[in-house]
This record gives structure tokens, C-alpha cells and sequence, in this order.
């Protein structure tokens, strides 16, 4: 297994999620080298909010979470799906 395919599986699975939503660009991205990958979102919203999630392991039981930019865990334990909804809240919010 390479470093950090756990990370983008999940990440790839956060991202299946956020297109079964719609209204979002994504990408993941990994710095060259051996950076650990994230996700770039976009929502198709009026301000086009956008957002940067990081994935982090979890300490005894190596699941993983999301983490927002401001370094809190993203909703859903893990979820992939809850973790896609808390995305969509905060990159298409309704007014």
C-alpha cells in the first residue's frame, strides 16, 4: 500500500458523495512529493463558496475524519456521506 491511500480513498469517496448532491466543483490534490493529499470545493452557489478539506488519522483504530480549514473535525465521524452534507451546509448555504 503507498502512503496515503487510505486518505484519498476516503477523500474520493467524499467527493462521489458531493456529486450525487451536485452544485460543486472538486478536485483532490496532492503536493508533489510525498505531501498528503486534500480536497478543493466549490460550491455553485451565488458567493461560490469554497473550502479545503485535510483528512487526519485517528489515533488507536487508524479510521480517518475530514478537517475543515480552520482545523476542526468535519461532521460524520468519518462518514464519507455525512461528511459530503456538513461540505454542501457550508459551501451552499441556504439564505
Amino acid at each position: 500500500m503507498r502512503p496515503y491511500d487510505v486518505e484519498v480513498t476516503w477523500l474520493e469517496a467524499v467527493v462521489e458523495a458531493l456529486d450525487a448532491l451536485g452544485q460543486f466543483n472538486t478536485s483532490i490534490m496532492q503536493p508533489y512529493g510525498s505531501g498528503a493529499p486534500f480536497l478543493r470545493v466549490v460550491g455553485h452557489g451565488g458567493a461560490r463558496l469554497a473550502e479545503t478539506i485535510r483528512v487526519r488519522r485517528v489515533t488507536g483504530d487508524d479510521s480517518v475524519r475530514g478537517v475543515w480549514s480552520w482545523d476542526e473535525d468535519v461532521a460524520g465521524e468519518g462518514d464519507p456521506l455525512e461528511a459530503a452534507k456538513a461540505i454542501h451546509r457550508v459551501t451552499c448555504p441556504r439564505m
